[in-house]
């Protein structure tokens, strides 16, 4: 774990921030924490509202607070026009017409150079988020629910090639939907339909839910991430088995979403490497 110093917090949506936040003050960081959205829950610590139209004001008050590291933790929507703002004020001159989430991990550690400020991962922080690889619950995946597993996780992999979401869901080895701007909340809630209107869940194929992060995205921004919440959802959903990327997926309130698991019956599991579809 990184030595305390100044921390500048950038903040999202989710469950996370205020994990973050405790943990980084019981380690004994000053901590600055700035919010991409409106949050409740957190104006005791007298958060400063980032506004994406003026990124030159964000980049002043983290310099005026004298931040020795920068973390950046929960979701971070963006609508076209804020992406288009952040990609104009931190152009290097590569790929000017891509605003996908990839694109704009880059940009924002394209910003921090420009402090040289260093990125940490929120895992740096809190301590025990990283996802363990193999079966992390106490519901062991079958034989063939290990298959439809190892397809998942390959064909997640794919999907972030494109820049797509970091999450799908397949039926046996059938795509049936894949995570896009709205989040996973809102893909497991889109399989519950499918499950209602009779499309899947109906027959011998498990439902997978999978989780990877983007080929060569860093560990220091945006790592996918599973919670109590993603668990209701899966039940929701169908889902048998989900499949994580062991070491770079996040596990919030890791207790609750172990036990969740447990108790539907769901199998969890960490791979860490792609392994071959079928195999």
């Amino acid at each position: 774990m990184t030595a305390p110093g100044r921390l500048a917090l950038v903040v999202g949506s989710g469950a996370l921030p205020p994990l973050a936040i405790e943990a980084a003050l019981e380690a004994g960081w000053a901590v600055k924490v700035l919010c991409l959205h409106p949050r409740d829950d957190l104006e005791r610590y007298t958060p400063f509202p980032i506004r994406i139209s003026r990124p030159d004001q964000v980049l002043r008050a983290i310099k005026g607070f004298g931040a020795t590291h920068v973390c950046a933790v929960g979701g971070m929507h963006m609508s076209d026009h804020q992406r288009e703002t952040l990609s104009d004020f931190a152009a290097d001159g590569k790929d000017s017409g891509n605003k996908g989430d990839s694109r704009l991990s880059q940009l924002g550690a394209n910003l921090l150079k420009m402090l040289g400020i260093p990125f940490i991962g929120v895992h740096e922080i809190v301590a025990g988020l990283l996802a363990p690889h193999g079966t992390i619950g106490a519901a062991n995946p079958t034989a063939d629910l290990e298959r439809t597993m190892a397809f998942a996780f390959v064909t997640a992999r794919r999907a972030g090639d494109l820049d797509l979401g970091q999450a799908l869901v397949v039926s046996g080895g059938r795509v049936i939907a894949t995570e896009d701007i709205a989040g996973t909340d809102a893909l497991l809630e889109r399989c519950a339909q499918f499950r209602i209107r009779g499309l899947v869940a109906d027959g011998k194929a498990s439902l997978v839910l999978a989780k990877t992060s983007k080929p060569g995205q860093p560990l220091h921004v945006d790592l996918p991430a599973i919670g109590p919440h993603t668990i209701s959802g899966a039940i929701e959903a169908g889902i048998s088995g989900i499949v994580i990327e062991a070491g770079r997926t996040l596990l919030i309130d890791r207790d609750a979403t172990i036990a969740a698991a447990d108790k539907a019956g769901i199998a969890l599991v960490g791979l860490a490497d792609s392994p071959a579809a079928g195999s």
